[in-house]
Formats: structure tokens, sequence, C-alpha cells
């Protein structure tokens, strides 16, 4: 009985104060100074306990580009950011075996509910910190 109150409390708060926010995000994918066609671009949202949110999703055109916008209900303000998946500068391990590497790209918080935001080029080539291989 507890846990279902603590769990109405919980639900009360998060209704009340949760506010809508978006983000929209634009680009063109390179690697190695060309264009990169029908590679993976996600939308997400760190959230601190439970698994980030996906706000959306979109494959980059034939000249690479994308356009991808996303809404999300938060108590505090989103920390979005941009996840591609694409296999730039990445070497199949082994045959018949299959690697992508993921690179997550942070966004700016003024943003958030503000307009759209211009990424112009993303070059696939630079490796940060947030990037991971895996291979299938």
């Amino acid at each position: 009985m507890r846990c279902l109150l603590c769990l109405l409390i919980v639900s009360t708060i998060v209704l009340t104060y949760a506010k809508e926010q978006s983000i929209k995000v634009r680009g063109q994918v390179i690697c190695d100074k060309r264009s990169v066609r029908n590679v993976r671009v996600e939308l997400r949202e760190h959230d601190t306990l439970d698994p980030d949110d996906s706000l959306g999703e979109t494959h980059t055109d034939k000249d690479g580009f994308f356009s991808i916008s996303g809404t999300e209900d938060e108590v505090g303000t989103i920390r979005p950011y941009l996840r591609i998946t694409h296999t730039c500068e990445v070497k199949d391990r082994a045959p018949f075996q299959t690697c992508h590497r993921t690179t997550d790209f942070e966004l700016p918080a003024d943003k958030i509910n503000n307009g759209e935001f211009d990424m112009n080029f993303v070059n696939l080539n630079l490796r940060g910190n947030a990037d991971s291989e895996k291979c299938e």
C-alpha cells in the first residue's frame, strides 16, 4: 500500500511540474571529405535514473543531409544529444562480421525551444570519448 501511495505522489509531482521541451537539429554528415548517405541519426535525451529517451530517428539523404526534431516532457531541463551510427573509419574484424561505430554529439542547452540548431558539417573522422564500436 505504501508503494502505491509513493507512486501516486511521484506521478502527481511529475505531471504537475513537467514541461514540454523540444529541439530541432539539422546538418550534413561527412566522412573523408565526402557526404555519407543512409546513416542512422537519432535524437536522444540523457536521463539520470532510467535509460536515455529516444526523441526521434531518421537517416541521411543521398547528399548526407538530415533534419530531426523531438519533444520530451521533463521536470528539469532536457539534456539532448545526437547519436550517429556509421561505418566511417571502421574495419570489420572478422569474416562475415559487420562493424559499426556510434558517435554521440552533445547539443547546446540554449537551442532547446529556440529554433533549429544547424550543426553544418558533422565530421565522422573526428573521434571523441563518446565513440564506441560494435561488431555483429
